[in-house]
């Protein structure tokens, strides 16, 4: 189970988006300590801690602070480390445009995997993703990238399993990817009616200022994360054979780019599907994928 994220942590993260939103005119103390759910006094020590450390800077009239000099020397450090993005971008916008799905890129982690990178295809948003989101690498989530992983995480997430019986759907959609390329995660009633709910509530945080949303969104995915632990039992369906003529829901399919040094450095996935697709255009769109990774691959 991945350690449970700080509240001293979650403020700041949230601090730093909430900022990073408006980096023209930037938030005063009270508006930040409202977005916190805290009183300005505490507040106000970590704010000037961030300062000095030039993380942000205040405007000496208007009161505001603003993200500062010492995070562009990080931001340039991060890109560095995810050139391999660099060579992605113009792959994923030609999958976007050949497949008409969104494409995301996604960095693998110890417990997590992050979207590093977007490619929006036109049409309504997919429940408002964005980078730097995360996902848990926990069953019965995961499948898009365990089957690339080091043996540890594959283990750990076998491991996961409630019973024999789900074990053994876990390796069976592990070697099914591995002999496809590419993995298909599947969309499950319980998924479609959770995926509506959360955009609904998005829409309705959206409208308003409310206190500490960036603390309740970290409360949040902690419990999903939860939640996915305790319906481990739960595969989402398995597909071993794609038949040609057989409609399937699909919610992602996902493929592996490697380093080098063959390590795993992305996981490009195609998101989007319309409610039915059919096995012959899966197999074909994964495919596409798989390529388009082996491509990023071969040129890092």
């Amino acid at each position: 189970m991945a350690p449970r994220p700080s509240p001293q942590t979650d403020r700041l993260v949230s601090l730093v988006d909430a900022i990073a939103e408006r980096p023209e005119e930037g938030l005063t103390l009270s508006e930040i300590a409202r977005h916190l759910a805290v009183t300005p006094a505490t507040c106000h020590p970590m704010l000037a801690s961030l300062t000095s450390l030039g993380w942000l800077i205040r405007h000496p009239t208007r009161r505001t602070y603003r993200l500062g000099p010492a995070l562009v020397a990080v931001g340039r450090a991060a890109a560095q480390g995810l050139g391999v993005l660099d060579i992605a971008r113009p792959v994923m916008r030609r999958l976007r445009d050949e497949t008409g799905l969104t494409c995301l890129a996604m960095t693998p982690g110890e417990y997590h995997v992050a979207i590093a990178e977007i490619v929006r295809a036109p049409g309504p948003d997919l429940h408002r993703i964005n980078i730097g989101a995360q996902a848990p690498i926990a069953p019965p989530l995961g499948i898009g990238y365990v089957p690339w992983a080091d043996e540890q995480t594959v283990r750990r997430w076998l491991d996961g399993a409630d019973s024999p019986l789900a074990r053994g759907r876990m390796e069976r959609a592990i070697d099914n990817a591995r002999r496809r390329g590419f993995a298909i995660e599947l969309v499950t009633d319980v998924e479609t009616r959770l995926g509506e709910t959360l955009g609904e509530l998005d829409e309705h945080l959206e409208g308003l200022d409310t206190l500490g949303a960036g603390a309740s969104a970290a409360r949040l995915r902690t419990l999903l994360e939860e939640i996915a632990a305790e319906i481990g039992a739960s595969d989402g369906g398995q597909i071993d054979d794609l038949e040609p003529n057989r409609d399937y829901r699909i919610g992602a399919i996902s493929a592996p780019v490697h380093d080098r040094d063959g390590d795993l450095a992305l996981i490009l996935s195609l998101r989007g599907f319309a409610a039915r697709t059919d096995g012959a255009t899966l197999d074909k769109t994964g495919r596409l994928l798989a390529d388009a990774a082996s491509e990023v691959a071969a040129a890092t």
